[in-house]
C-alpha cells in the first residue's frame, strides 16, 4: 500500500504514528495504511470541472489539514461543491439574481463548500420572499386592520392621567402598543403607517413584552387561515375579481 508514495510523504506519515502512538506499533501500521490509502486516493481524485482550480484548492487543503485522510475528505468536498456551483441553476430563480447571489458569495469566501452554502441560503431567502408576498400580500390591508385593533386595546392602570391643564382625571391610561418590524436587518419600531413595508417586512411585526416577543402578524395569518379552513370564511384577497 505505501508503493509509489514519494520516501518525504511516507517518512511524514511513519512519524506522524509514531509520534500519535509510541509504543503502540499496531496502531501505528494502522495510521500508516490509512494514511497510504488517503494519499492515494488523493492521487487519483477526479477533479473535473474543477481541474483549473486543483492546485489552489490542494493548496487550502494542505494549509488547514495535517494529515492525509483530512487533506482527502477537504479536497473531495470542494470538488464536489464546485461542481455543484456550477450546475446550481434552478428555474425559479432569476438568472442575474442567481449570479449576483454567487458572485458575493465568491467574494466573502475562499472555500467553494462556503459559496455553495451561501448560494443555498441566498436561493432559499429568495423563494421565501416569494412565498411571504403571494400569501401576506393580497391580505396585508385585514392584518393591517386587525392589528390596530388589537394593538390600540392596550390599558395601564398604573398611568396617571391628566389633561392638558394639569388637571388629574383618574387612574389609568390607554394607548397604542408599538410594532417593531425587521427590515433590511434593522429593527423599527412603530405605531402606525405601514405601507411603505413589502410583505416579508409586514411579516415580522412583533410585540416586545421586556424578554419576550408575540409575532401578532404571523399569528393574525395563522387565524386567517383558521377562519377559512374551519368556518369556511371568504375573505377577499387584493387582486381578486368580485
Amino acid at each position: 500500500m505505501t508503493q509509489d508514495i514519494p520516501s518525504e510523504v511516507l517518512n511524514g506519515i511513519r512519524r506522524a504514528a509514531k509520534t500519535d502512538w509510541p509504543g503502540d506499533q499496531e496502531m501505528q501500521q494502522h495510521v500508516i495504511d490509512s494514511e497510504s490509502e488517503a494519499y492515494h486516493a488523493l492521487q487519483a481524485l477526479d477533479f473535473g470541472e474543477a481541474l483549473p482550480f486543483k492546485q489552489a484548492i490542494l493548496d487550502e487543503a494542505s494549509q488547514y489539514n495535517e494529515t492525509w485522510e483530512d487533506r482527502f475528505n477537504a479536497v473531495q468536498s470542494e470538488v464536489e461543491a464546485f461542481a455543484e456551483l456550477a450546475s446550481l441553476s434552478p428555474d425559479d430563480v432569476p438568472a442575474d439574481l442567481l449570479a449576483g447571489i454567487k458572485q458575493r458569495a465568491a467574494a466573502e469566501h475562499d472555500w467553494y463548500s462556503a459559496q455553495l452554502e451561501e448560494v443555498q441560503k441566498g436561493i432559499e431567502g429568495y423563494r421565501y420572499v416569494q412565498r411571504t408576498r403571494a400569501k401576506v400580500g393580497p391580505i396585508r390591508d385585514i392584518l393591517v386592520r386587525m392589528e390596530s385593533i388589537i394593538g390600540s386595546e392596550c390599558y395601564n392602570a398604573n398611568i396617571q392621567n391628566y389633561s392638558a391643564w394639569g388637571v388629574w382625571e383618574g387612574e389609568g391610561r390607554s394607548f397604542r402598543y408599538p410594532v417593531t418590524y425587521i427590515r433590511d436587518g434593522q429593527e423599527e419600531k412603530r405605531k402606525a403607517r405601514v405601507d411603505d413595508l413589502l410583505p416579508e417586512a409586514l411579516i415580522t411585526g412583533h410585540y416586545k413584552f421586556g424578554a419576550n416577543e408575540l409575532s401578532i402578524y404571523r399569528a393574525l395569518v395563522r387565524i386567517v387561515d383558521m377562519l377559512e379552513a374551519d368556518y369556511g370564511l371568504k375573505i377577499a384577497r387584493a387582486g381578486e375579481g368580485c
